[in-house]
């Protein structure tokens, strides 16, 4: 799992003028630490049965209802 330090990372990454602020190589390095660990503990939630059903779930909710009679995903 990724390590992520305690330095503080920034919330905005644009100024009161909403122009883009040019972060740091650590500033970047840290806000992709932080995605990954994000990543990491979202893998983490549940078993892979549990994962197989939210996702059986999902793909039935989305082909319900569609203007076509093409299913989004494939049986």
């Amino acid at each position: 799992m990724a390590t992520v330090s305690s330095m503080a990372v920034s919330s905005r990454s644009f100024d009161d003028r909403g122009r883009a602020v040019r972060l740091t190589e650590d500033e970047i390095r840290e806000r992709n630490a932080l995605a990954l660990a994000a990543l990491d503990a979202i893998n983490e939630i549940g078993d892979d049965a549990e994962q197989r059903e939210t996702l059986d779930f999902l793909m039935r909710a989305v082909d319900e209802d569609r203007l076509s009679d093409r299913p989004r995903f494939s049986s």
